[in-house]
């Protein structure tokens, strides 16, 4: 009943007219029993009719017009700042949080310094699932790397080119971001697998929206609220991506010892504990480099 009243006051005008040409048309039936002005009475109420319908098809056209309006209500886009923003807000007001991206600098400058902090003021228990590109696979790390420099070709924001090597101390980097937080705190749950292909995109969801955006472009972000059909969509997409992804285990054993920072003999153990040994060609000065992108990261888009 609400629903009719609520489609009645936002169509009163519709309505209004579709009434008094049906009365009309009524009165001129009546006319035309009586046999008054027959033809005359014949013309108008064609006339009648063919404005009544023409009223029923305005109103159904407005209604398909309510229903798409809804329909891409669903979807926001953002630009600019209003990523930056949306992200905050999503952060703050939620209990759980999953990424799916490359090789993780926003996760590594922003989300898991803030969720460490979270827990330890608000002293709850908070999880974080991530995904990101397996830094194993030398051969993903260059499809990356050339994924990049075909959207930049002057490089990232600090002109620097995107390299496999490169690629791949960030995604190690990420990997010991994961680890060495997670030790942080017993209230931070962090699950971590590695992708087995390329993605154009970057998905971040939170309890209440999800929010994705094309890497290293200018075009707007997506935001999807919870309960529109595709969050539940992305939710299926998102849980689906990480269980054929290849699982870290991180734990709670680690050579990581908080709150100091890993040193290079401790990163070198940690890695082969989750079975993902450095190079052999890494010298210290590479292993250092990778803690400098694990805890002083500086965004590169």
């Amino acid at each position: 009943m609400t629903r009719f009243v609520t489609w009645v006051r936002l169509n009163i005008d519709g309505v209004v007219a579709l009434i008094v040409a049906v009365t009309a048309v009524g009165l001129e039936f009546l006319d035309k029993i009586n046999a008054l002005n027959a033809d005359q009475s014949f013309v108008n109420g064609a006339i009648l009719l063919v404005l009544s319908l023409l009223v029923l098809s305005i109103l159904r056209d407005r209604h398909r017009m309510a229903r798409l309006v809804r329909e891409s209500a669903a979807v926001q886009l953002l630009y600019g700042a209003e990523i930056d923003q949306a992200h905050a807000l999503a952060r703050r007001e939620t209990d759980s949080w999953i990424y799916k991206g490359g090789t993780g600098t926003y996760l590594r400058e922003v989300t898991l310094p803030y969720f460490l902090g979270r827990v330890r003021a608000e002293q709850q228990l908070l999880s974080l699932r991530v995904e990101i590109l397996d830094p194993s696979d030398e051969r993903l790390c260059e499809v990356e790397a050339q994924h990049r420099n075909s959207l930049r070709p002057d490089g990232d924001a600090n002109g620097r080119p995107w390299t496999t090597d490169r690629i791949r101390k960030q995604c190690f980097a990420s990997v010991l971001a994961c680890s060495w937080y997670r030790t942080q705190s017993e209230l931070l749950t962090i699950e971590l697998a590695l992708s087995p292909v390329v993605s154009t995109y970057r998905w971040d969801m939170s309890d209440s929206v999800v929010i994705v955006n094309q890497r290293g472009s200018n075009t707007p972000a997506l935001l999807f609220e919870r309960g529109r059909t595709q969050y539940s969509d992305l939710t299926r997409e998102l849980a689906l991506s990480f269980k054929q992804a290849r699982n870290v285990p991180l734990g709670r054993d680690s050579e990581l010892r908080p709150p100091a920072e890993p040193t290079i003999v401790q990163v070198r153990r940690q890695l082969e504990r989750l079975d993902l040994p450095l190079p052999a060609v890494y010298t210290d000065e590479d292993v250092l480099e990778i803690v400098e992108y694990a805890l002083r990261p500086t965004n590169t888009f």
